[in-house]
């Protein structure tokens, strides 16, 4: 009994304490007054944010100019209820509206925090209790008299600052004095009508307007939406320096190294060139807002050879200054392209100086008379060689001459000389003769068997010494020098052929083999002839999917009016961010069931790419290093998917079936990952054993651009690729106006083939979309992006909708809305910019 009436009681109790408590609960917050502000500037795609501040009263008293004196007092004007709402007396309503003798900051000074406004933003000026207004470039940075600054105001005399001033902070209007009968500075709501667009103007009731209704009271927050897009930097470097730098294929006018800033966030190709050297791979670098991405390059200097000859031979080779440790007649390998100097030292002659220009890939050839301390040209002689047995290789001064014994040499410099005499199965001999201006020396000599002498040199040397070209006949050779002596005395009059020397049919003393190609740096598919004389388009498509579909797409934190699966075409080439969300169109829904994770996808020039987001599936990821010394400086791809990262690099990884792609030496290598690898690993792969396979590609239609592991191949249908290793890789096969066909293969260890794939690529619903303009080179915008392309330009296989089409000149930007894309047909948008 007891126990029942001290449960009833207890009821009653709380019932009456929720009847007291449910009022209060129920009753709206009561707003206090500000202290700081919190200040940003949003991007145009409405997410990014440019700059952010946040402030306190002090500091802006402290460091920005103080609007009002705390004596003059600023007014505002209620509705007026009688007669004409407008009031253009300003005589109804005001002086009841004062607003006291305030003091605080001009808008316009704080939005200068974060950047300050352009001419097509606004700035939204937010309370703590969620009420805001928004007030346009034009009314913020240039106000009329009447209307004044819009200043957020933190003391009023008659409270002093915030948080006693219990109205701060707050935005008043300081207008002046010209428009009030009273002669007070009041912002009325005829000087509203004057100043501010219709679609500015406040309401108090409808047909009532009044100023006061603007004037934000708790205010914390100063939102400037941008029309400005996200930008940042790029600091670009180059070993040598004074590279010219091209972004994006366009140049920049800038040389390494350089930081060039105002470039919109997203990924940019990155290259630079230098003359003599060979031109750089392209660099894809991410730039995000407000950083400096830093880009390096070491550039390999482009390469040619010079052969250098000299009458007499056997002078001392110097190049731009420097020993080369080389004796003519010689080549000098590895030179670089440009301009060169050639010194040549003999003791007993004037050294001597010529230039030479060394092209690339090309041998210079250079011959050079030598004279004499007192000016004379050379004089020659004779040597008789003779040998038992004959039949040996005659070498002079260590040159192959293409004799053999018995011969005679003529026109042999006077002087000091080496003869060699080389027969397989004796040993070499050697001797040094004097030859006298227009004498004969005679040489004999016996040849030793190499049995005679334990360790005699037997090499036979048919070829000539390293780096030394064999010289036709001595005799041909000084009178071809002589003749070229003469034929430039005569050159410097005016008469006579060009003193350069150019070689012979069959002339042997070009370099021996190729220079050697840069092995630290992939070498991307060689273009087709057809390829190359087509110019470069910068903009391809996404095929976008989704789990479940009828998604709404964003790219680029851009949120698109389609719905998945669709086609998104006119995209920079490059690395884009791509998700979706459950559309909401009556907007009460809270939360979605799925969650999508964003993704990052490569848009390939003139191609389409598939990407496909689960909303279902969580994906865990986990960074792993990779290193290998054989492909340190090769590209690799992850799972076959664009970007290429550079060896070593980090990765990021999903799943147990993971594998990345070498492109090394014209080969496409995988290299599975072990599952078991934890985060931040490195793992080292190396080229293995086992050779590579070819897989032939087919489609309907032909024509279809062919990629593996993300790397574009150059080939397109029907096409055989060859260098697939061992492995997993991914085949795509894309062509506009159709959707991308895509497979993982695996390719078995001691397969002899990697097999044939044949697909139907489906057409897909499409328009072409031509865009000019009256500025030449204008930049073409689409979903809010740089698409990479400038008017005029045709984006072909675009989906059937409507448009909004920006072009952007160094002058002017205008914007098409609603353009619309019929199937089959060639959409033509013409925009008119200022010049």
């Amino acid at each position: 009994m007891v126990s029942a009436h001290t449960q009833g009681v207890s009821r009653r109790l709380t019932i009456l304490l929720l009847c007291l408590l449910l009022p209060a609960l129920a009753a709206p917050v009561v707003a206090a007054p500000t202290t700081e502000l919190h200040v940003k500037k949003i991007a145009a795609d409405g997410i990014t944010v440019l700059g952010e501040e946040t402030v306190g009263y002090r500091w802006l008293e402290q460091n920005l100019p103080v609007q009002g004196d705390g004596t003059t007092h600023y007014y505002l004007q209620g509705p007026v209820f009688e007669g004409d709402p407008w009031n253009p007396e300003e005589d109804t309503n005001v002086l009841e509206k004062d607003m006291g003798a305030v003091k605080g900051t001009d808008l316009r000074d704080i939005c200068e925090l974060v950047g300050g406004m352009g001419e097509e933003d606004t700035v939204r000026v937010r309370a703590v209790d969620g009420m805001s207004k928004i007030f346009p470039y034009r009314n913020v940075y240039e106000p009329d008299p009447r209307q004044g600054p819009i200043v957020i105001t933190w003391y009023r005399a008659e409270d002093g600052y915030v948080s006693d001033y219990h109205s701060g902070m707050r935005l008043i209007f300081f207008a002046d004095t010209s428009t009030n009968p009273d002669g007070v500075h009041a912002f009325g709501v005829w000087d509203m009508h004057e100043c501010f667009d219709e679609e500015y103007w406040y309401f108090f009731q409808p047909n009532l307007p009044t100023t006061t209704g603007l004037s934000v009271q708790y205010v914390s927050e100063i939102i400037i939406y941008s029309e400005e897009e996200a930008t940042g930097s790029i600091h670009v470097n180059s070993t040598p320096p004074e590279a010219t730098i091209f972004i994006n294929g366009d140049e920049t006018g800038d040389e390494t190294p350089r930081t060039i800033s105002g470039i919109e966030v997203g990924s940019h190709s990155v290259q630079v060139e230098l003359e003599g050297f060979v031109q750089s791979d392209e660099e894809w670098v991410t730039v995000r807002v407000n950083e400096v991405t830093e880009v390096e390059f070491n550039l390999t200097a482009e390469i040619g050879s010079i052969a250098v000859s000299s009458f007499p031979m056997n002078a001392s080779i110097y190049l731009d200054g420097e020993a080369t440790g080389l004796f003519t007649d010689a080549v000098l390998e590895d030179v670089p392209v440009g301009e060169r100097t050639i010194r040549l030292v003999m003791p007993g002659y004037r050294n001597a100086t010529q230039t030479v220009e060394v092209e690339k890939e090309e041998c210079s050839i250079l011959d050079i008379v030598l004279f004499s301390e007192d000016g004379t040209l050379p004089g020659t002689g004779m040597i008789t060689i003779s040998s038992v047995p004959a039949n040996a290789s005659i070498y002079l001064d260590g040159n192959v001459t293409g004799l053999r014994t018995d011969a005679i040499l003529e026109g042999v410099p006077v002087g000091v000389h080496t003869i060699d005499l080389v027969m397989p199965g004796y040993r070499n001999a050697t001797r040094s003769v004097t030859v006298e201006e227009d004498g004969r020396t005679a040489l004999d000599l016996i040849l030793s068997p190499a049995d005679d002498v334990t360790g005699a040199n037997t090499t036979a040397r048919d070829e000539p010494t390293p780096g030394r070209p064999a010289p036709g006949n001595p005799v041909k050779a000084s009178v071809e020098a002589v003749l070229s002596f003469l034929n430039s005395i005569l050159s410097f009059f005016g008469i006579g052929e060009s003193p350069t020397v150019q070689p012979e049919p069959g002339d042997t003393r070009a370099p021996e083999g190729d220079a050697p190609a840069p092995t630290d740096t992939p070498v991307p598919p060689a273009q087709t002839p057809d390829e190359a004389q087509i110019a470069k388009n910068h903009s391809g498509g996404l095929y976008i999917g989704s789990y479940p579909p009828d998604m709404t797409i964003i790219i680029d934190n851009k949120k698109l009016v389609w719905k998945t699966p669709r086609i998104v075409y006119g995209l920079r080439e490059g690395l884009h961010t791509i998700n979706v969300e459950e559309g909401d169109p009556s907007g009460k829904k809270e939360e979605s069931s799925y969650r999508f994770e964003a993704l990052r996808a490569w848009v390939y020039p003139d191609a389409i790419a598939p990407v496909s987001l689960d909303g279902l599936t969580t994906r865990r990821w986990k960074t792993v290093r990779i290193g290998s010394e054989t492909y340190k400086g090769a590209k690799f791809t992850v799972n076959g998917f664009y970007p290429a990262i550079t060896i070593p690099g980090g990765a990021e990884v999903e799943g147990a079936k993971s594998w990345v792609t070498v492109l090394w030496d014209g080969a496409y290598r995988s290299h599975a990952i072990p599952p078991g690898i934890e985060d931040g690993e490195t793992y080292t792969v190396e080229p293995q054993g086992g050779d590579t396979v070819s897989i032939s590609i087919r489609s309907s239609p032909e024509g279809a651009a062919v990629f593996v592991d993300g790397f574009p191949t150059g080939e397109v249908t029907p096409c055989r690729v060859d260098g697939l290793s061992p492995g997993q890789h991914r085949i795509l096969v894309s062509q506009i106006g159709y959707l991308p066909a895509e497979e993982v293969i695996m390719i078995p260890e001691g397969a002899r083939t990697g097999g044939a794939i044949t697909c139907t690529l489906r057409e897909y619903v499409s328009g072409d979309l031509f865009i000019e303009s009256t500025a030449p080179d204008a930049k073409i915008y689409l979903y809010g992006r740089y698409t990479g392309e400038k008017a005029p330009h045709t984006f072909p296989g675009m989906s059937i909708g409507t448009y909004d089409v920006r072009l952007v000149s160094e002058n002017a930007s205008k914007t098409i809305y609603d353009t619309l894309v019929r199937p089959g047909e060639v959409t033509r948008s013409r925009v008119v910019l200022a010049e």
